[in-house]
């Protein structure tokens, strides 16, 4: 099944997302280009600031990366209206979706996320890491300062809640 048959029934801030890494991979491979383009001219000596080719390199490069900055605030934007609905549906249900900022005294500071405890019917959604945001996976660290968006029965979000803020 191509890529987009499989995206095309995802939320909109998946796409994006999607989207993003795929810029992000093109980006690293404009870059490798570059840089092998600078290491040939190196060699042979040639004038690298009047290089045609690495000139048009350097226009790919700042063409991708401001389609990534208004992929990421595409994705801000269709993230916070998902969510809006989402909580909407959920506290309809008893559920909850919160964002919580994970303290400095909070247990789980430090453990990657299949380290840590958590109660069963509370998910962890996209962290908000400073301006990086992370989908996260069983290998996602989680640190303190982090904003951490969860999703659940609204008992576990509580309690999960509790456990990032570091109270007993």
């Amino acid at each position: 099944m191509a890529l987009w048959d499989q995206v095309k029934g995802k939320t909109q801030a998946v796409q994006i997302k999607l989207r993003m890494l795929l810029l992000e991979t093109q980006l690293d491979h404009v870059f490798l280009r570059l840089g092998s383009r600078a290491y040939d001219l190196g060699k042979s000596g040639g004038p690298f600031q009047d290089d045609g080719e690495v000139h048009a390199l350097l226009r790919e490069i700042s063409a991708r990366k401001e389609e990534l900055a208004k992929g990421k605030e595409d994705f801000r934007k269709s993230w916070q209206e998902e969510a809006k609905e989402l909580k909407s549906s959920l506290e309809k249900g008893d559920g909850a979706l919160e964002r919580v900022e994970v303290s400095f005294l909070s247990p789980v500071t430090g453990q990657k996320v299949r380290e840590v405890d958590l109660p069963k019917e509370v998910l962890l959604g996209p962290i908000l890491r400073g301006k990086e945001l992370i989908i996260p996976d069983g290998e996602t660290e989680i640190r303190a300062m982090d904003r951490v968006t969860l999703l659940g029965k609204k008992k576990d979000v509580e309690m999960t809640s509790r456990i990032l803020r570091g109270m007993p």
